[in-house]
């Protein structure tokens, strides 16, 4: 079963902007559907470390673990109890996405919603709690980082090749 990951809006570039659209149009993708593509991305590359937090949060709240499923996808994060055992320095790594900060110049978009698994769905919940920023800009360093990443490797070549056959041309 899908579960949707409701958010209003995120920050992107102009470039990044560009390149979204250039790429929704030539693969027939929505916007919508490439930043799901995105952030699914981003948590199966990254699963063990956002696993290791959801572990850590569990053992901390002294919580059963379908219990504290439960709460996370009905209620968030909000609705936990606190930790009986306060987590101390050096238990939880880096953020695979701590390195990734948003330029200054980024403009607004609207979004209603992802849908992801429900296992995607608490490690992003969890993923957004522990960096400590809001849904919003969190998911912006997603598609940021994505981007930054994959435009010349993944998709330039693609977005080029709508109108220009000189990829078949020997080099």
């Amino acid at each position: 079963m899908a579960y949707q990951f409701s958010l209003s809006y995120y920050y992107i570039t102009e470039q990044h902007d560009k390149q979204l659209d250039a790429f929704s149009e030539a693969s027939g993708d929505s916007r919508q559907d490439l930043i799901n593509q995105y952030v699914r991305g981003w948590l199966g590359r990254n699963r063990p470390y956002y696993e290791t937090l959801a572990r850590l949060d569990v053992a901390k709240r002294e919580m059963d673990e379908d219990e504290w499923a439960e709460v996370i996808v009905g209620q968030g994060f909000d609705a936990l109890p606190e930790y009986k055992n306060p987590i101390v320095d050096g238990e939880i790594s880096p953020s695979p996405l701590g390195h990734i900060i948003l330029p200054t110049k980024v403009d607004r978009r609207d979004i209603n919603y992802i849908f992801l698994t429900k296992q995607n769905y608490i490690l992003l919940r969890t993923a957004i709690y522990y960096d400590g920023s809001k849904i919003a800009q969190y998911l912006s360093r997603i598609i940021y980082e994505h981007l930054q990443r994959n435009w010349e490797p993944l998709y330039a070549a693609q977005v080029a090749a709508e109108t220009s056959n000189d990829w078949l041309k020997r080099r």
